[in-house]
């Protein structure tokens, strides 16, 4: 798949990817296999037919719009020199010949290609028979660029746009090969509606659970990459992900694994300096810190997942469930501590009151959460600028908490 030099543009590139794996693996047909980096960016196979999916991606802009595939655009030259490349290893003639018969070759990207000559000039030979006038032009771009050798750090080559419009037009079976090469222009957030709606009409999920379901599984596909090629039958893939179909349809709070980004002083939130002011014993190093923030993070993101499949008295039916389960152990530990408690008794007060906490489960709607998720829930109403609980007997004074009023 192309990649973007810049940081942003590799992330962006392998996020569509996911994506668009996802839409064919949703989109999956009885006795097909849908495959990801297994012999092409997305490959589909089903008995002798084969599909190429290239993934072009970019986060380059025009004006305020997704720069267009130009002419002689090294996403689609390069492209076309790597398919030809595939076949041509493949040896004899009616060998490579028998591969374009039986296969597709789809360039799929998020730049349009709608004013592309070299895309314009394919469709008129696949739909009006004009090969004279796509080779001509074919020819013409092979003649043009520059023929100065540029060399790598190691010393290799770096091919040129010359290169690869070359290699293209000194094919052998041009002809038959571009018959059955295609282009379409999906955009990211064309990927995700399709998957959505897939969702929604295939596998019958309501819009809000179908959203919540995508992400759930673009982070467990993303999970079981991590370098190696996937391959998925309708058989394997609902083996797979079946009891996750379920799960999700079922319930409104669902845990996922997402990656977070951890806070670069996270010793600054108000949750870590509650814990750290009482000498919690799981806030004692740096590395504790940063599972508690993950903890803390990752259910926030479910929270508001779980907001959006549910409504407003999920969340103030479990946001009174969370705050009297608190409130209970936060009197109970903290009676008789006052002003004029010892400094160790107050804290160990405290941290009674947390242990307790810990133990607590809260339910939102019908789903109770891990222990994990529980966790983060307190942390996360422990936090921020007005935390809405915590663990001194003064939590509201000294960390400038406020009533919690739920409505």
């Amino acid at each position: 798949m192309s990649k973007d030099t810049n940081a942003g543009g590799v992330v962006a590139g392998f996020i569509y990817q996911i994506y668009y794996f996802l839409y064919r693996l949703l989109s999956m047909q009885e006795g097909e296999t849908v495959s990801l980096e297994k012999f092409e960016d997305v490959g589909a196979e089903k008995g002798e037919r084969k599909i190429y999916y290239q993934l072009k991606h970019t986060v380059a802009t025009s004006g305020t719009t997704i720069a267009r595939m130009r002419d002689r655009d090294t996403d689609l030259w390069k492209t076309l020199s790597m398919w030809i490349d595939k076949i041509e290893k493949l040896g004899a003639d009616a060998t490579q010949r028998e591969e374009i018969t039986r296969s597709e070759f789809v360039l799929l990207s998020n730049k349009s290609t709608e004013e592309n000559t070299f895309f314009q000039k394919v469709k008129n030979y696949q739909t009006e028979g004009k090969w004279d006038e796509l080779k001509k032009y074919i020819e013409e771009q092979a003649a043009n660029g520059t023929t100065e050798e540029t060399l790598t750090g190691d010393g290799k080559k770096t091919k040129t746009i010359r290169d690869y419009t070359k290699h293209v037009n000194e094919f052998a079976l041009l002809k038959e090969f571009l018959a059955k090469v295609e282009t379409r222009f999906i955009s990211d957030d064309d990927v995700k509606t399709k998957i959505d709606y897939l969702l929604v009409n295939r596998h019958h999920f309501g819009e809000k659970n179908a959203i919540v379901l995508r992400e759930v599984l673009y982070g467990r596909v993303s999970d079981m990459l991590t370098g190696n090629e996937l391959e998925f039958t309708l058989e394997t893939f609902h083996e797979t992900f079946g009891e996750l179909f379920t799960k999700v349809k079922e319930r409104k709070f669902v845990p996922k694994n997402r990656k977070v980004t951890i806070p670069i002083e996270p010793r600054r939130q108000t949750f870590i300096r509650q814990l750290v002011d009482i000498d919690d014993v799981m806030a004692q190093t740096k590395d504790d810190i940063e599972d508690l923030t993950l903890q803390r993070l990752q259910f926030e993101n479910d929270y508001n997942d779980a907001l959006a499949v549910g409504d407003n008295d999920d969340r103030a039916l479990f946001e009174k469930d969370v705050k009297a389960r608190w409130k209970k152990h936060y009197r109970t530990q903290n009676n008789g501590i006052s002003a004029v408690s010892a400094p160790a008794d107050v804290e160990q007060a405290a941290r009674n009151v947390l242990e307790k906490v810990r133990g607590e489960h809260p339910m939102f709607d019908q789903d109770e959460l891990n222990e994990t998720s529980s966790n983060g829930c307190f942390y996360y109403f422990s936090d921020g600028d007005k935390p809405k609980i915590g663990w001194r007997y003064d939590w509201k004074e000294k960390y400038n908490g406020e009533e919690w009023t739920i409505e």
